[in-house]
């Protein structure tokens, strides 16, 4: 199941100026400090589950050049987290709580880190709904449902005005572009936040609402610095708004594992221009001896290379793709529907959620998958189950004959799903291996 998107950084991150860094003496040498710099991390905490991070941001500020900008890191960037070895971003939450995600967002991007922000489901959607919802313009037909955790995803395309319950539907939709665009929409639902926090009649609340807001989120950062925002963030927004980034890289397999593998270099120089700061002799020789790390020998493989482009490619290019590939799905439907009248092609697509628990077990699943002929559509993790569960999006004969194509064992249920777009969803359970 997926996490959520932290949507608070622009509300809590935009105060707190003095600076308390977080790692005293223990830091090393040469990180940039030109701003203050906020991890801010969605996690899917529940109760006797410490739960991961997959939503990841670093916020920075300047108050006195009164700017702002955000950097996205995907939950499947590659790190080497402290005592624990090479993993997924996201796992340092598991290990080590923000403790941990801090001192490994520090040792990749060569930030000091000042402040953190951890918000969960229901805070984020008590956020929003404080608020008074969010206007947003859902893109496309977005459905999905997990009976296990009883969510479901069902938005139509449009403007919409979203209260907290239906804004996490949006902020947690994963299609195939997986987490990247995931991200672009996280991103657009912050700029709608940040814009909405920003505006006349919104300032005028804050004083009123700080005390309401800090009770949703785990953070560092006190009420006086809450109190404070409301001038900061709109002389920001007034100065040139919130810009927005995302760690460079690109995605690669390590034995049989998909990570984002970050861009050393290019990460780091987009770290300096976003702090305004220069690169020391000492940032310099860090990242250098950083980038050599990730050269260390490791069976990389390219991912299969249409996902590889898939998660590349400028939205611009993903849009050409998506209309080409929809006219070749078409033809092939007709073509199909005429040579077995009365029976609907099947579309091969599926949604994966891993419940095993075991993340390198989604991807050893997502590989067979591919291999059997599926696009698959990873929806991140849910709770522990013992046998897999295939629950199918349509009675009829078609479906039922391409989920006969999954790979191994499972269970399958099926359900008639209206223009669900895609054949079923897939519940790893601890069976797979």
């Amino acid at each position: 199941m997926h996490k959520l998107i932290a949507l608070l950084l622009v509300v809590l991150a935009a105060t707190g100026w003095g600076l308390r860094y977080l790692w005293g003496d223990d830091a090393p040498e040469g990180l940039l400090s030109g701003k203050t710099n906020i991890v801010v991390l969605g996690t899917d905490t529940r109760k006797g589950d410490t739960g991961r991070s997959d939503t990841l941001f670093v916020v920075m500020m300047d108050p006195d050049n009164k700017g702002a900008a955000l950097l996205s890191v995907p939950r499947d960037t590659r790190v080497k987290i402290q005592g624990h070895g090479w993993d997924k971003i996201n796992a340092a939450y598991a290990y080590g709580g923000h403790e941990l995600t801090q001192r490994t967002v520090r040792d990749l991007l060569g930030l000091r880190i000042d402040h953190y922000v951890v918000i969960d489901f229901q805070g984020f959607k008590d956020l929003v709904d404080v608020i008074g919802g969010i206007d947003i313009n859902v893109e496309k037909r977005m459905y999905y449902y997990d009976p296990y955790d009883n969510f479901k995803i069902d938005l139509q395309p449009g403007l919409q005005h979203m209260d907290g319950r239906t804004a996490i539907q949006y902020v947690r939709f994963r299609d195939g572009e997986g987490d990247i665009g995931r991200i672009r929409r996280q991103q657009k639902f912050i700029l709608a936040m940040y814009q909405k926090i920003t505006s006349g009649h919104m300032i005028a609340r804050i004083p009123s609402l700080a005390k309401q807001i800090l009770s949703m989120i785990k953070t560092d950062m006190g009420m006086q610095d809450m109190l404070r925002m409301g001038k900061a963030l709109h002389d920001m927004m007034e100065a040139g708004g919130l810009k927005m980034a995302m760690v460079p890289g690109t995605p690669k397999y390590i034995d049989g594992i998909s990570y984002w593998l970050p861009d050393i270099p290019k990460t780091r120089e987009l770290m300096a221009k976003m702090q305004d700061a220069q690169m020391s002799d000492e940032f310099r020789a860090n990242t250098k001896a950083l980038e050599k790390v990730y050269e260390e020998p490791a069976a990389v493989s390219e991912v299969p290379k249409e996902a590889a482009q898939e998660k590349a490619k400028a939205p611009e290019e993903e849009a050409r793709k998506q209309a080409a590939e929809a006219e070749k799905a078409r033809k092939a439907a007709a073509a199909e529907k005429a040579a077995v009248p009365g029976e609907a092609r099947a579309t091969y697509l599926v949604h994966l959620v891993n419940c095993t628990g075991k993340d390198a077990l989604a991807d050893k699943a997502k590989l067979q998958l591919e291999r059997a002929g599926f696009r698959v559509i990873v929806q991140g993790d849910g709770n522990p189950i013992r046998e897999t569960v295939v629950l199918g999006t349509s009675t009829g004969n078609a479906v039922s004959a391409s989920l006969r194509r999954i790979p191994f064992c499972h269970v399958t249920k099926s359900r008639d799903v209206k223009d669900a777009g895609y054949d079923g969803t897939i519940f790893l359970g601890k069976d797979f291996r």
